[in-house]
């Protein structure tokens, strides 16, 4: 693959991504479906209530039924940095993205900083998140009204 070929895919990638964010955010499940490739895993650590745990959802079957458990309990907001993304063949790459968001539940307000760390495939000439795990290094909680569990 040539170095303009392999910028046009690293930005494609970057779209993606940022389809992503906003689908989460704006509570879009039908567009946030559509980034993912239908066997995708996302694993999650260091949550609200998770502190120390990995949580994994699996599918879109999963992420649907993930969703419909939050929707009406969530509002987050997600930024992605500095992407470092590796294009490994015309079908194949990876990413590591530095992420900050806000996820704010019923109980509590959660800020978090870390990465996320994807793989990707190309479908139809079109790039999939095929894995996400997504890392904290950080993790502010407030709970709101109540007191923090122990």
């Amino acid at each position: 693959m040539d170095t303009l070929q392999r910028l046009v895919e690293i930005e494609a990638i970057k779209q993606l991504k940022a389809r992503y964010f906003r689908f989460v955010d704006t509570f879009n499940l039908e567009g946030w479906l559509t980034v993912f490739t239908d066997d995708v895993v996302c694993r999650y650590e260091k949550g609200v209530n998770t502190p120390e745990k990995t949580w994994q959802v699996d599918g879109k079957k999963g992420i649907t039924e993930y969703w419909t458990m939050n929707k009406n309990r969530v509002q987050s907001v997600h930024h992605g940095h500095m992407a470092e993304i590796e294009i490994i063949s015309d079908t194949e790459a990876k990413a590591i993205w530095a992420m900050e968001d806000i996820v704010e539940f019923t109980d509590a307000l959660m800020h978090g900083y870390g990465h996320y760390h994807e793989k990707y495939v190309k479908v139809n000439g079109e790039w999939l998140i095929k894995e996400l795990h997504l890392t904290r290094l950080r993790v502010q909680q407030t709970y709101l009204g109540k007191v923090a569990p122990d």
